[in-house]
């Protein structure tokens, strides 16, 4: 391989790169701010990530997954392969669910 020939290369790996981040990056805007991929509509409650969750629920991450584990049944949908929450059904879970403490 020439010298042209791996700028040419180097030059688009770095050009697909950038496409893939760009992306991403629109992709995660839209989700988080208007709520409009896959026909949802704006009025709609929005589907929160873990982290965004527990900060609500004031929880740690690990307490979030570990009530998933307990509870098969926990409220939880999947969008594009990744976890995500809406706060009402996980409020309305947690007051009709009986919690036990661990002692």
């Amino acid at each position: 391989m020439n010298d042209k020939d791996s700028l040419i290369y180097h030059f688009s790996k770095f050009v697909s790169e950038l496409e893939n981040r760009i992306a991403q990056r629109v992709l995660s805007e839209l989700t988080a701010h208007s709520g409009l991929l896959g026909g949802v509509q704006p009025s709609e409650e929005r589907l929160l990530k873990a982290d965004e969750l527990c900060e609500l629920l004031h929880i740690s991450t690990s307490h979030l997954y570990n009530l998933r584990k307990k509870f098969p049944d926990f409220p939880i949908q999947y969008f594009g392969g990744s976890p995500r929450y809406k706060l009402s059904e996980v409020e309305e879970f947690i007051k009709v669910q009986p919690l036990k403490k661990k002692k």
